[in-house]
């Protein structure tokens, strides 16, 4: 079953590099699942269609009111995101999923 990752930035470019390192992570680690970004003034529109919501450093302001829809979500850890360590983020996001927070 594919799950869908969303990276939430303020206009969905700064995370782009790190969907393709995470897609890369992914591909290697046989994991089934669809890593896009967006800008924040688009969560709403995607909130059916997502899974869990990684959320960068710089609008971590949003946390709370991504939370809200009822779906796991986090920000992305600092060192990940600046590296753009796909292999971090994509372990981050599977674990938010599979807590359920």
């Amino acid at each position: 079953m594919n799950r869908n990752i969303v990276l939430v930035c303020s206009f969905g470019l700064s995370t782009s590099l790190l969907v393709n390192s995470m897609e890369t992570a992914a591909k290697e680690a046989g994991a089934q699942v669809r890593i896009r970004a967006i800008g924040s003034n688009e969560v709403p529109d995607v909130v059916d269609e997502t899974d869990v919501f990684l959320i960068a450093p710089q609008v971590r302001y949003l946390l709370n009111g991504i939370a809200a829809h009822g779906l796991p979500a986090g920000v992305i850890e600092g060192r990940a995101y600046a590296l753009a360590d796909g292999r971090a983020a994509l372990h981050q996001a599977l674990s938010l999923l599979e807590q359920g927070v």
